[in-house]
């Protein structure tokens, strides 16, 4: 039976700021906008409640159902709500493994992980909003994991 070390899920952070700040900006625009043009800014400001209200719980729904699972033999991403998908990378077949931080990932200290494989033109793994301690414990995991494949070299 094979042990899994750890899971990965991915962080909402940026995309609850995203909402937060949006919502704000655009109550503030409709405030400014109520003093010219006269519409219930109740009945406005209760729409950007409900709407940042749905697109946090959309953000909230889309980090639990995309992961990543590591284990002694390879990572398992596995994703989607109505249609699932799992793809299944062993550590031996691993060829390339990027981490992208931008400058906002940086300030929310996220990162996005793509894994290659060989006889793929494609990247098998790609996850964004991952935390970066789990991106480093990744990175070591394959490392270690790697080097136990090759002998120890």
């Amino acid at each position: 039976m094979i042990h899994t070390d750890f899971i990965v899920r991915c962080s909402g952070r940026i995309e609850y700021t995203r909402t937060i700040l949006s919502a704000g900006i655009l109550g503030y625009i409709l405030f400014r906008i109520h003093n010219w043009i006269n519409f219930p800014l109740e009945l406005a400001i209760g729409i950007i409640l409900i709407i940042s209200i749905l697109l946090i719980l959309i953000a909230f729904i889309r980090a639990k159902i995309q992961y990543i699972e590591i284990d002694e033999e390879g990572m398992t991403l596995h994703g989607g709500l109505f249609n699932k998908k799992t793809t299944y990378v062993p550590y031996k077949r691993i060829t390339n493994i990027a981490v992208h931080r931008s400058i906002i990932e940086r300030v929310f200290l996220l990162g996005s992980l793509q894994v290659d494989t060989a006889g793929t033109n494609q990247v098998e793994i790609n996850m964004k909003n991952i935390p970066a301690e789990y991106l480093d414990r990744i990175i070591k995991s394959v490392h270690k994991n790697i080097k136990k494949d090759d002998g120890g070299v």
